[in-house]
């Protein structure tokens, strides 16, 4: 399971239907649902490309401490009929999918470049003075430095470790659930470090309510509670075909991270969009890296 949350989508049977019931105020109390026409209004819902690319750009239009351009909060929930509490499931889905995809994508690009800053001899230095800015918002700003603060250890890690330069396979190592530690500046990626992870179907504007919001975790994240049958077949995170105009917004390169400017960046012999597909290749094989039994294991749990 990757790191970055792809959402856990479960199915609530009939029989754990009124179990549920009062935890999650979502399953039918009419006898004659039709289950059918919701699974057809969920299918038709989540097709709705243009849902699905506005949470692209909404995550991707939000910058910095900026405003925050989510609105899958505004997609109505409906009871009934059906077919329309389907439907608006499924946009729910494909907006939030399309959102949380560019997240993913930011980081990835994040990850690349931190790990590239990293991956030096003076990394005690390079980690000592950066500081990590957390904007909960699950936009590209946030995707990009919870990347990076993330690849910027792992790259220290290999560094120092003595394993050859490879991002993408540290990414892996690291989306796969494994953490590291570095004593040398009491800090490492997980929980022994700065990073919030955005969690799937999170409304931000609820996020950046809270003082202290509590550390993002891998294992959990929102589902959408709809009075109506929990679809059973709900289709893991969706990467689409990048469109001509999602993918220009990756065709790009720098030669250094706005987050470390005095260091020339290696991985600018790719571009974003490059690195991004490298990503989706293995994601689809899901075999591109070998276990790195060097790196750095985290501190045994007292």
């Amino acid at each position: 399971m990757f790191r970055i949350k792809q959402l856990l989508r479960g199915a609530l049977t009939p029989a754990l239907c009124a179990a549920a019931l009062l935890a999650l105020s979502g399953c039918p109390t009419n006898p004659v649902w039709n289950q059918a026409e919701y699974d057809r209004g969920f299918d038709d819902g989540f097709m709705v490309d243009e849902e699905y690319w506005l949470g692209f750009d909404d995550s991707y239009d939000t910058r910095d401490f900026g405003p925050i351009y989510y609105s899958g909060s505004e997609i109505p929930i409906v009871e009934e009929p059906a077919y329309d509490a389907g439907y608006w499931d499924g946009v729910w889905y494909a907006y939030n999918d399309g959102y949380f995809v560019q997240y993913d994508y930011a980081f990835t690009v994040g990850f690349s470049e931190g790990y590239d800053v990293g991956f030096r001899a003076n990394w005690i230095a390079v980690i000592s003075a950066d500081e990590h800015p957390e904007h909960l918002d699950g936009g590209w700003s946030d995707g990009y430095n919870d990347g990076f603060s993330e690849g910027l250890m792992l790259g220290a890690t290999d560094y120092d470790t003595g394993l050859p330069f490879d991002w993408l396979d540290a990414m892996f190592y690291y989306r796969e659930g494994n953490d590291v530690y570095l004593e040398e500046v009491d800090r490492g990626t997980g929980e022994y470090g700065p990073v919030w992870l955005y969690e799937y179907g999170t409304d931000p504007n609820d996020l950046v309510k809270k003082a202290e919001p509590a550390r993002s975790d891998p294992g959990r994240a929102a589902i959408r509670r709809t009075p109506g049958a929990a679809k059973a077949d709900t289709p893991d995170l969706s990467y689409r075909v990048l469109t001509p105009e999602a993918a220009a917004k990756y065709n790009t390169t720098q030669s250094t991270s706005p987050r470390a400017g005095e260091y020339t960046l290696s991985v600018s012999d790719t571009t974003w969009l490059e690195r991004v597909q490298a990503y989706r290749s293995a994601l689809g094989s899901k075999s591109g890296h070998a276990p790195r039994d060097a790196r750095r294991a985290v501190p045994a749990a007292e």
